[in-house]
């Protein structure tokens, strides 16, 4: 019987980039489950399953406005999501910019900015 005492075998985490496909959805929540729930979890709370692969932590979303004086961003969460603020915790941009991907993935521009205020929307009813 041999003795293996405790063997510690690094594992390099990835996340695993695949082009966004087409969705006819409309509904925050689904988005919501599409798009963001890899990293931040299906609770919104930055525990998804490709979250401990990322170089910054992936957030709890369900505190945003707890953190915010008890007063949700909208302007701001849709400019996260559209990439058009700059959040020093995503580094350079590492979080998917979902405005453009909204955008390549629809003929019509408005339906971007429709799904990405479905998101917010969906983040708003998700805090605690």
């Amino acid at each position: 019987m041999g003795f293996f005492g405790n063997v510690a075998f690094a594992q390099t985490k990835t996340v695993k980039e695949v082009n966004a496909r087409p969705t006819n959805s409309w509904n925050g929540q689904d988005l919501y489950k599409e798009f963001c729930a890899a990293c931040h979890g299906t609770d919104g709370r930055g525990n998804g399953p490709a979250a401990s692969a990322l170089k910054s932590s992936a957030g709890d979303l369900t505190t945003i406005a707890r953190r915010n004086n008890s007063k949700f961003p909208e302007v701001k969460i849709q400019m996260i999501i559209k990439g058009d603020a700059n959040i020093p915790a995503h580094g350079s941009l590492d979080m998917p910019t979902w405005g453009n991907i909204f955008k390549s993935i629809s003929a019509n521009g408005t339906f971007a900015d429709m799904r990405i205020n479905a998101l917010v929307t969906y983040i708003q009813q998700i805090q605690r």
